[in-house]
């Protein structure tokens, strides 16, 4: 992107305005994530180990600032999401024989194809008690809604591949109904594996604080722009649908901005501008 969009902030600048409610996160997920057996809890501290951004819990906590204060609900969510998110790599790692993940061994890799998938099965029941309170009803229907969601993308993306050069639609194997035009598939294709999880963060947050509904579809608009922004810069980055992206790295650019302008100001919205702005420019 050569800094089209500057100016660009660190992350660590960035996340400074939730710093103390991050390190509350961390504390939260990893006391989540210890097993009472080995070798499981080996594999989690692996997993512990080998953390990426973090931006699924930031957009959690992020989100809930805009309108309150973080509280366990918010940490509950944050570590909900990470937990999600960390499961699907590892069964995405075994689908895909993939050996590395994040500059090191992945975890089926290194501890076997059978540890691999007990561990993301094991992280996906610790996500489920997580939410388990009738409290957190409204957040884990969120959250089921989009794990469903993220699955179909994934196998929609299996079976018609993700390189939309021709005119058509064109399936290795099947041909899926109303395929729409290469462009139309390929944004419903990234929003349902990557942009429905970043919206249901947002959302998540929002609800932790009892935003009104207003302010929950606000945010949620905001999340599912950004990102599928996100997704767009990563296919860049990975050299993948580079035309579609590039197109269309620039309008989810506007629209992602856009979507926060009926907030009022604050570090949290400042933050979320910034975190925009990191995310069309960054270069891992």
């Amino acid at each position: 992107m050569n800094n089209t969009f500057s100016p660009v902030k660190s992350l660590e600048q960035i996340i400074l305005p939730i710093a103390a409610e991050l390190a509350q996160f961390e504390a939260f997920f990893e006391k989540t994530l210890h097993a009472e057996t080995e070798p499981m809890d080996s594999i989690m501290q692996y997993v512990l180990d080998s953390r990426g951004k973090r931006l699924r819990p930031i957009l959690v906590l992020l989100s809930a600032k805009l309108f309150g204060e973080v509280n366990e609900q918010t940490l509950r969510a944050a570590t909900f999401v990470e937990i999600i998110h960390s499961a699907t790599l590892i069964h995405d790692d075994v689908v895909d024989n993939a050996d590395e993940r994040r500059g090191k061994s992945s975890v089926k890799a290194k501890f076997g194809n059978l540890s691999a998938v007990l561990a993301g099965d094991y992280l996906l029941a610790k996500a489920m008690l997580l939410l388990a309170n009738p409290g957190d009803h409204a957040i884990l229907q969120e959250m089921l809604s989009t794990t469903a969601t993220m699955s179909e993308g994934e196998l929609t993306q299996g079976s018609v591949g993700l390189s939309y050069h021709g005119s058509r639609c064109d399936a290795p194997q099947q041909r899926l109904p109303q395929c729409g035009s290469p462009t139309d598939q390929y944004l419903d294709i990234i929003t349902r594996k990557t942009a429905m999880l970043m919206r249901s963060c947002c959302t998540a947050g929002a609800l932790s604080v009892d935003a009104t509904p207003e302010q929950v579809q606000q945010i949620t608009d905001f999340g599912l722009s950004f990102g599928i922004l996100f997704q767009l810069r990563d296919d860049i980055l990975d050299e993948e649908n580079i035309e579609q992206a590039k197109a269309l790295l620039p309008i989810y650019y506007e629209k992602t901005l856009k979507a926060l302008e009926g907030f009022a100001p604050s570090e949290a919205t400042a933050a979320l501008r910034d975190l925009t702005v990191f995310c069309a420019n960054r270069e891992i």
